[in-house]
């Protein structure tokens, strides 16, 4: 039996590690796992109901990391230095593009452990984004790069992290294990409602909710599309936004909202989010996880940021960037006059199995 460290800070983690450790527990392919939760995402809203929702294995360590990103970076590299040291992992497994995924790749190649990366190949090209900056120093150092797409495999080879450049190092599309969640919990996607008005809104990147004068530009435009075109908005609230939105509007920034149409919620687990999915005509979002959740649910998304990893999405038309409020009120228009046939059936991220082919080739890989 062969021991994963797997390293997890954040739900889009989750949702994907809880995939693989659905084929973990079965012991088919002589792997197993000791989970690490690195305490970057610690409430109950935004962890455990995802231990609870999603089947994952229960974290064997847990850290306790400060708020402060420059602190919390290296109490998260320490922290998994000492699991490593304690556990003697045959691999750490790292999923992603968190700190938390940096964390574990940097303890993993201090110590001389192999290094599997869930989800390599990404690219957004925008490196002001910490999330881009994570994926690329994670690729470099990774012996194992588990890829979501076809895609992603030729990013790598472009930048020469391949097997035929880099000797020993395995690089290979197995599909996207957010795909096998979404069947196994939320099922076949449904029709949308043709009389729906349902928008399903995210926001939480630092480039749109930090900034005080921005994150207003975002709620007034948000406010206009609503007006204009009678929308509902779902907006499930991150704690950051949360915040943001308090000293931006004051504290009854919540009831404000709903007098524009705004359904405020606390942040959801997978299972509501999948609900929420079902009912909406469309999706609002600056989360890379929930584009890729609106593509299996078959809704179509604006993408609130000027860039995207997702870049497949974009190219088969399932997603639109919106890289400024101004151009919500247009865009929202124009997606109620596209005609989506076909978009959504486009095999872009596997069959839905790829947990089972990514334990396939780790076995293999292990034996070589």
């Amino acid at each position: 039996m062969k021991t994963l460290l797997t390293v997890i800070g954040a739900r889009p983690q989750w949702i994907k590690a809880s995939a693989m450790s659905r084929v973990f527990n079965t012991r088919a392919h002589g792997l197993g796992e000791h989970v690490v939760h690195t305490g970057q995402h610690v409430s109950s809203d935004m962890s455990e109901v995802f231990f609870r929702e999603l089947g994952m294995n229960e974290p064997g360590t847990r850290l306790q990391v400060d708020s402060d990103v420059s602190l919390r970076m290296g109490q998260m590299m320490h922290g998994i230095s000492e699991s490593i040291g304690r556990v003697k992992p045959d691999a750490v497994l790292v999923y992603g593009d968190t700190d938390s995924t940096l964390a574990g790749a940097w303890a993993a190649s201090r110590l001389g452990v192999p290094l599997i990366h869930m989800e390599a190949g990404l690219r957004s090209f925008d490196r002001t984004m910490p999330e881009e900056i994570n994926r690329i120093l994670t690729d470099q150092l990774s012996d194992v790069l588990l890829c979501p797409s076809d895609a992603a495999v030729q990013q790598l080879k472009s930048e020469g992290i391949y097997t035929d450049c880099r000797p020993g190092v395995l690089v290979k599309a197995c599909g996207d294990l957010m795909l096998d969640t979404a069947r196994w919990i939320g099922g076949a996607p449904t029709p949308v409602i043709s009389t729906s008005k349902k928008i399903l809104l995210t926001l939480h990147r630092p480039s749109n909710v930090d900034d005080p004068d921005q994150l207003h530009r975002w709620m007034d435009a948000i406010r206009s599309s609503i007006k204009q075109h009678g929308f509902h908005v779902i907006f499930p609230v991150h704690p950051r936004t949360a915040h943001a939105l308090k000293k931006v509007f004051g504290a009854e920034w919540s009831t404000q909202m709903r007098t524009w149409g705004i359904d405020v919620q606390p942040p959801a687990g997978y299972v509501q989010m999948t609900d929420w999915l079902k009912e909406v005509v469309a999706v609002w979002t600056d989360s890379g996880g929930l584009q890729k959740e609106a593509f299996f649910f078959h809704r179509p998304a604006l993408v609130l940021r000027t860039t995207t990893e997702w870049t497949e999405l974009l190219d088969v038309g399932a997603t639109e960037l919106c890289k400024d409020p101004a151009e919500l009120v247009e865009r929202s228009s124009g997606m109620f006059h596209r005609k989506y046939k076909g978009v959504f059936e486009t095999d872009l991220f596997g069959d839905g199995h790829a947990a089972e082919h990514i334990a396939e080739a780790l076995q293999a890989w292990f034996q070589k």
